[in-house]
């Protein structure tokens, strides 16, 4: 399995779907090889449960995702972590990896199947890793070039380009 971390969510509308990108964890002492990354196709309201997730957005009233957590752990269960386990392109397939304590105090774990937008919406608000079956990133997945901290430089470079340009550059 492989340790990933969510890169980018990519909104979009209508019947174009939004896109959630997986970056493959740089493990301590590894090569300067480039790390890969995962695009998972998914609908706009999925991308969105998950962006919320991330920013710890707030809601009056508990959203689906939410309260499947808030029902977890009132079961006295934990997300031990999310498995990105199969691909049959298009379709990728996850599982939802929750302990929970037996009747002899030891923990047991519950394997669930689940759409992985499911499954990664509840991992962003448990903070609970997210790993890819190595088959799974052989096969679907891309090179992945950017370094850490290249994005931030990047987009202040960027930043300060366009804030000399004037309506006249064009």
């Amino acid at each position: 399995m492989i340790r990933t971390d969510i890169e980018t969510i990519i909104m979009a509308a209508g019947s174009i779907p939004s896109t959630i990108v997986l970056r493959e964890r740089r493990q301590d002492g590894s090569s300067d090889a480039p790390l890969r990354a995962l695009s998972i196709q998914t609908g706009a309201f999925e991308a969105a449960s998950i962006s919320q997730g991330i920013d710890r957005s707030q809601h009056a009233r508990p959203i689906t995702h939410d309260l499947m957590l808030d029902t977890i752990q009132a079961l006295g269960a934990k997300v031990e972590r999310v498995e990105i386990s199969r691909v049959d392109a298009p379709v990728f397939y996850a599982r939802l990896i929750l302990t929970i304590a037996g009747d002899d105090d030891q923990m047991c774990e519950v394997n669930l199947d689940a759409r992985p937008s499911d499954a990664l919406a509840l991992a962003v608000r448990a903070n609970a890793p997210i790993y890819v079956e190595d088959d799974v990133m052989n096969r679907a997945g891309t090179v992945s070039y950017q370094q850490e901290g290249e994005s931030e430089d990047e987009l202040r470079a960027f930043d300060q380009f366009v804030h000399t340009l004037s309506p006249d550059d064009f």
